[in-house]
C-alpha cells in the first residue's frame, strides 16, 4: 500500500496548478485517486487506537472534508451530528456523498462561525436527545478556531471523549497533509490536570460551612476526574 500511495502522491504533486482549471483537475485527481488510499493507510496506521466503534459522533465542519471522512470511517458511528455554517454546508454534502451516509444516520445544524453559543446549545441538545450516551465522541478538527474551541469546551463540560485528526507532515505549498501522514489524536479532558484545583474550590466551600455546596461539587468531580488517586 505504501508504495502505491507514494507513487500516486508523487503524480498528484507533479500536476500543474497554474490555472483555475489545472487546480480543479488536481483536486479531482486527489479525490478520485488518492482519497481511498489515504483512508486505508489511516485506518492501518491508527488501528491500535481502535477500542470499539462509537455510538455517536459530533463533528464541526470546516472547509476540508478529508480529515472528517477519516474520523467517520475510523469510528463508524451509529449517529452523527454535523455542525456547519452557511459556507461549509457544501463540504458536508461532499462528506455525506463520500461516506454514503443514509439520511437517518445524521443530522446537521447550522451554527455561527464566531459565536460559540450555537455550538454549546446544539451539543447540549444532542447530548440530552441521545440520553447522555457513554460512547459519544466530539471531533473538533474542522471549522473556525472559535467553533473548534467551543466544541472542545462543551466536550470537557459534559465529559465525553474529544478527538482531532492532524498530521505529522503538512505540505504548506499544497495546503494539505502529505498523504499517509494523517494521525488521530485523543484529547484528554482538562480535569485530568486541573482536577486538584477544582477540589480546592470545593474545600473553600467547606471552610465557609457551605457543606451541601462542597458535597455537590465533590460528587460531581468524583464522576468526572479520570485520575483514580484524585477521585
Amino acid at each position: 500500500m505504501k508504495n502505491e500511495l507514494k507513487k500516486v502522491t508523487e503524480e498528484w504533486m507533479q500536476l500543474e496548478r497554474m490555472t483555475l482549471e489545472q487546480r480543479k483537475n488536481a483536486e479531482a485527481f486527489y479525490d478520485e485517486k488518492l482519497m481511498k488510499l489515504i483512508e486505508k493507510e489511516f485506518l492501518k496506521n491508527n488501528k491500535e487506537l481502535h477500542i470499539s466503534d462509537a455510538e455517536y459522533l459530533i463533528i464541526s465542519v470546516g472547509t476540508s472534508y478529508e480529515p472528517l471522512v477519516l474520523s467517520i470511517r475510523f469510528f463508524n458511528p451509529r449517529k452523527i451530528l454535523f455542525l456547519c455554517t452557511e459556507v461549509t454546508e457544501v463540504v458536508l454534502d461532499k462528506i455525506v456523498k463520500y461516506c454514503e451516509l443514509e439520511p437517518s444516520c445524521y443530522q446537521k445544524r447550522k451554527v455561527h462561525e464566531t459565536d460559540p453559543t450555537d455550538i454549546y446549545r446544539e451539543i447540549k441538545q444532542a447530548y440530552l436527545d441521545w440520553k447522555r450516551p457513554e460512547k459519544l465522541y466530539i471531533d473538533f478538527t474542522g471549522g473556525t478556531k472559535s467553533m473548534a474551541a467551543a466544541a472542545a469546551m462543551a466536550g470537557a463540560i459534559i465529559h465525553v471523549q474529544m478527538v482531532y485528526v492532524g498530521c505529522t507532515n503538512y505540505l504548506v505549498d499544497f495546503r494539505k497533509p502529505y498523504p499517509g501522514s494523517e494521525k488521530l489524536y485523543f484529547i484528554e479532558n482538562p480535569l485530568s490536570i486541573f482536577g486538584d484545583l477544582e477540589i480546592e474550590k470545593a474545600m473553600v466551600l467547606f471552610d465557609r460551612a457551605n457543606f451541601s455546596g462542597a458535597r455537590e461539587k465533590l460528587e460531581e468531580l468524583k464522576e468526572q476526574i479520570p485520575d483514580p488517586n484524585l477521585r
